[in-house]
């Protein structure tokens, strides 16, 4: 039995959470030992063991807390001898980040009597940085690897060049890395353009899965929806709310919109610290005006700004609404949004552009509009209201298609691929001459 270890240290539950729970119980189901290094790993154990009870033997979890920096090959100690030094180049702190997790693995392996076949750093982003090539990657971590990259850095930072030379660097390069045996995307546009820029790895595109646990229909604030709303037209917008998710816009179109057609939903934790998140410079204001928007209490509105419990509870809100609102700003990745979406057969809206627009253009899933754009938003509540009431033929929502393409089977396939390169991978090495 081959072993894989998934290592994911970013705090929080969320997406995080359910990505380490149904990457271990994919694996496992697929016949893989499997080892999970994870800030609570008492959030993954009891439902490993509820869930895949037949295969928990194979599992183990370990806690691994996000790096800290402590020591780094040849530098040692050096930081501290200089605790005024609070800020240390990326390309070391990303380095320090791979020995520290090879080093928990290989305690780990210890402890269980196996080594891990492939390491998979299911958020592959918190290992990445310019200037930081794959043979230096080679030096400190030993294992086959692969990760699953989730916010391209051409999105986040566009093309970045070597100084004085103006060579393009690559936020990739570790790529390189001969223990590396693919790079996995959930956007699976962005893989094409990807593939092009390493053209020695293969770059393998994984569905963006959900959860899709039967909603909780006790849970009361879906109850409230229903009861509030009446006969109109509901569209909610859940999760973390934050400018980026649009929350801005979908107020602002809600103010516009006809109180007796449409009912908006606002459901989910909303914070100060969220806004300084989107990076605007209005972040006071901006956050006032969701204040005063929410103290004025209108009628078509209903908010909810805690957190909400859990996936029964998540899906129950998805369920209560006729259209989920996506149109996210200045998020050009994917969002797993819009399997929720196509689970429950609601229509979605999206910005233009980009993997989730694309997706809802491709599979008709709902409609674009430009990002941010108040009076697009209005009328394209407007649109779907109308394909709600009078179906149009033209405009038939694939549902079953957009959720076979982002499905666990998918994910199973998908994990495959990347194995299957690990095998060879293996056994060229152990073939090949000393």
């Amino acid at each position: 039995m081959k072993t894989v270890a998934l290592v994911d240290t970013n705090h929080g539950r969320g997406h995080h959470l359910t990505y380490m729970r149904f990457f271990s119980k994919t694996l496992l189901e697929m016949g893989y030992r499997v080892m999970s290094f994870y800030p609570q790993p008492d959030d993954v154990l009891p439902w490993i063991q509820e869930n895949c009870p037949d295969k928990a033997e194979n599992f183990y979890a370990f806690e691994m807390q996000e790096y800290q920096w402590q020591e780094l090959p040849v530098l040692g100690r050096l930081p501290a001898l200089f605790p005024k030094w609070n800020r240390w180049p990326q390309p070391i702190l990303i380095l320090g980040r791979w020995q520290k997790t090879a080093a928990m693995i290989q305690e780990a392996a210890k402890q269980i009597g196996h080594e891990p076949d492939l390491v998979f750093l299911n958020w592959l982003d918190n290992y990445l940085s310019y200037y930081l090539r794959g043979s230096m990657i080679d030096w400190v971590f030993p294992y086959s690897w692969s990760g699953l990259y989730f916010r391209p850095a051409t999105y986040r930072f566009g093309q970045r060049y070597l100084p004085i030379l103006k060579k393009p660097l690559s936020h990739l390069a570790v790529a390189q890395s001969d223990h590396c045996q693919a790079i996995t995307l959930l956007d699976e546009y962005e893989a094409k353009n990807l593939q092009a820029d390493i053209d020695n790895k293969p770059v393998i595109a994984f569905p963006d899965f959900t959860d899709i646990t039967p909603p909780d229909l006790t849970y009361s604030l879906a109850a409230d929806i229903k009861a509030k709303a009446g006969n109109r037209t509901i569209i909610g917008l859940f999760g973390a709310l934050s400018k980026r998710k649009g929350l801005l816009t979908l107020l602002h179109a809600a103010e516009r919109c006809d109180p007796d057609d449409f009912f908006f939903v606002f459901a989910g934790s909303l914070s100060k610290a969220m806004f300084h998140q989107d990076y605007s410079t209005r972040l006071n204001e901006d956050y006032e005006m969701v204040q005063t928007i929410v103290e004025s209490s209108p009628d078509n509105c209903l908010f909810h700004f805690e957190f909400i419990p859990g996936e029964p509870q998540f899906n129950a809100l998805v369920n209560s609404c006729d259209v989920i609102f996506s149109a996210y700003e200045n998020f050009p990745y994917s969002s797993n949004a819009l399997v929720k979406a196509a689970t429950f057969q609601k229509l979605v809206m999206a910005s233009e552009g980009y993997c989730m627009g694309k997706r809802v253009q491709q599979f008709e899933l709902g409609v674009t509009i430009p990002e941010g754009d108040v009076d697009a938003c209005v009328e394209a509540l407007i649109e779907l209201k109308s394909r709600l009431t009078q179906p149009k033929t033209d405009h038939q929502p694939d549902f079953e298609g957009y959720c076979n393409q982002h499905s666990l089977q998918q994910l199973a396939k998908s994990f495959q691929d990347v194995l299957n390169l690990t095998t060879v991978h293996q056994q060229q090495q152990t073939t090949s001459p000393s």
